[in-house]
């Protein structure tokens, strides 16, 4: 096997097997056995200090502070499981959570960041992603700290309920591939899902958190890293293969002369064999971190786990070339014909359905792709559009700031458009990601014509991430980025992915209830006269009756928006 599960990850599976998942998931509030008695210890030791010190000497206070100091050390590093920042640091990481509890809101209300202004995620919106991830019902008082005609209110939109709307609950479910013969289809069962984030960005600990957390509820997208850590649960799983082939590539050389990757058909049939719960096969175009560029993952990361799940050299730093080899041709319309070959082929290898992602440059690279699509009757089964605002994967300041039409949102929404004109739209399931990180977001996703939602930042951010920055520099405190144990040991596996579970699970429950304020059965029924969007003038439009955020977009056939 190329992925070897680790020892925690396999007591929990069978833990699964024996009790069930719901009875194997950390319960609200739980503490470990020991921890009680060590903190009562600590205590005891602390309140004796004083008068250790005045009747035996200081000498005996000194201790008695240094015993008391040591225990809750022990309780922080190695007892308590709920605080990832205390697991890697000991008490002093204690002093995070002190100033996020105590003193965060003055310094912000006054110096810094607003609840509604932080970048790329403000704390308002990180709030709801924690609350879910806890368990915590998310409710507020006195209004909102939104301006509502700002168009950077985060969502941008108002969704507009329904008084006499249908009374029916809403449900949810989508079949990728359905109307292909011979495959598989893959079912979609929530409305959110965890988007690509490659073994190697993540390391096992936090790869394995989002397999446990996601299973019986939503997909797993492996990024393109392989198959390993993300699908050890046994839970749906995307798996996605980028342009450098790894876990199923060999070595090989373009027309030009450089090196690249191909796909190893042997390796691909081998792995669809050990991990039966691959239900898609992804082929990353693009992403909305480094558009049009490949990547490359530091030899330093390059583990001999990861080598061996990415069958590349240990130590030696891993490249993406721009484009897959398969691609290869002189013109885009070429490619784009090579494109419906290569679906065609894995579609044949694996008898699963196939999916692409990517960060839309040119409109008309949509408009050539569906084109190909209708004329050959191949192509994607699912197409994921990312937005062109960065993500959890590292990439250079001028493409993740620079690079790219807009918004997952906007593009969607002419995919979706283009699809229709063709005839073809229920033949192609239609993925965003890119900035939707809450229900409301998801609304304006869903009016645009998007079938599912895929996530990868509040995803991390269930699992502990801060919004440090650090993805990149293999010093993320929080230890979910990294591949340095003394960081990574802070990450508690049943605690963390019991967040994930909690957050997917949340997450679907509020969008089903927004469903049915909005007057639908189905989130894929809203449509864009259930949202007024705010304008850069700024004032509320009509969704895409005009330009909303100030981008060009092409005007549509008004019967062409009819979903």
């Amino acid at each position: 096997m190329a992925y070897k599960i680790s020892n925690i990850t396999t007591r929990i599976l069978k833990h699964y097997e024996n009790k069930g998942k719901e009875n194997t998931l950390t319960p609200p509030g739980y503490i470990p056995p020991f921890q009680r008695p060590v903190e009562y210890l600590a205590y005891l030791f602390a309140l004796a200090t004083v008068p250790a010190w005045i009747l035996l000497g200081w000498e005996y206070g000194a201790s008695a502070l240094s015993g008391a100091l040591i225990l809750l050390g022990i309780r922080d590093t190695f007892i308590q499981d709920d605080h990832t920042i205390t697991r890697i640091y000991g008490p002093i990481g204690r002093l995070r959570y002190v100033f996020e509890n105590v003193f965060r809101d003055k310094y912000l209300q006054y110096f810094n960041e607003t609840n509604t202004n932080g970048r790329p995620m403000p704390k308002i919106v990180r709030d709801y992603i924690y609350q879910k991830a806890k368990g915590v019902k998310s409710l507020t008082s006195f209004g909102t700290e939104l301006d509502i005609y700002d168009p950077e209110n985060t969502a941008s939109t108002r969704l507009l309920h329904s008084n006499f709307g249908v009374t029916s609950e809403p449900t949810y479910g989508v079949m990728v591939g359905e109307h292909r013969e011979n495959i598989k289809p893959f079912k979609i069962k929530n409305t959110v899902n965890i988007s690509a984030m490659s073994y190697g960005a993540l390391n096992y600990r936090s790869a394995e958190c989002l397999s446990l957390g996601a299973k019986d509820v939503a997909f797993v997208n492996t990024g393109e890293g392989g198959c390993g850590p993300h699908a050890v649960a046994g839970n749906d799983v995307v798996w996605q293969l980028g342009t450098g082939k790894f876990g199923t590539g060999k070595e090989a050389t373009l027309p030009n002369g450089e090196p690249t990757r191909v796909l190893d058909s042997g390796l691909f049939k081998e792995t669809l064999k050990e991990f039966e719960n691959i239900g898609m096969v992804q082929l990353k175009i693009s992403q909305g971190a480094k558009p049009g560029i490949g990547g490359h993952l530091p030899g330093s990361k390059v583990t001999a786990e990861i080598a061996d799940v990415r069958k590349v050299a240990i130590g030696k730093t891993v490249i993406s070339p721009s484009q897959h080899a398969e691609l290869y041709d002189t013109t885009s319309k070429g490619a784009v014909m090579k494109l419906m070959d290569f679906c065609k082929e894995l579609r044949t290898l694996g008898g699963l359905p196939v999916g692409i992602k990517m960060c839309i440059g040119k409109l008309s690279e949509i408009d050539l792709l569906v084109d190909a699509m209708k004329a050959t009757g191949e192509g994607p089964d699912m197409i994921q559009l990312d937005g062109a605002d960065g993500g959890t994967g590292a990439g250079p300041n001028l493409f993740v700031n620079y690079v790219g039409y807009g918004n997952a949102v906007e593009t969607v929404a002419y995919l979706h458009r283009s699809l229709v004109k063709a005839g073809i739209r229920d033949k192609v399931t239609i993925s965003a990601s890119g900035r939707i990180f809450t229900p409301a977001h998801a609304a304006l996703a869903f009016g645009a014509g998007a079938d599912t939602i895929e996530t990868a930042r509040a995803a991390m951010l269930s699992i502990g991430c801060i919004q440090a920055l650090k993805c990149h520099t293999n010093e993320c405190p929080t230890g979910i980025t990294t591949n340095n144990k003394w960081r990574m040991h802070g990450i508690n596996i049943p605690e963390k992915s019991t967040r994930i579970h909690k957050y997917l699970e949340g997450f679907h429950h509020d969008m089903l209830e927004l469903t049915k304020v909005l007057g639908h059965a189905d989130p894929r029924d809203i449509k864009i006269e259930n949202l007024r969007t705010i304008t850069q003038k700024p004032w509320y439009s009509s969704h895409f009756d005009e330009d909303p955020f100030g981008f060009y977009m092409p005007a549509p056939n008004a019967d062409s928006w009819v979903k």
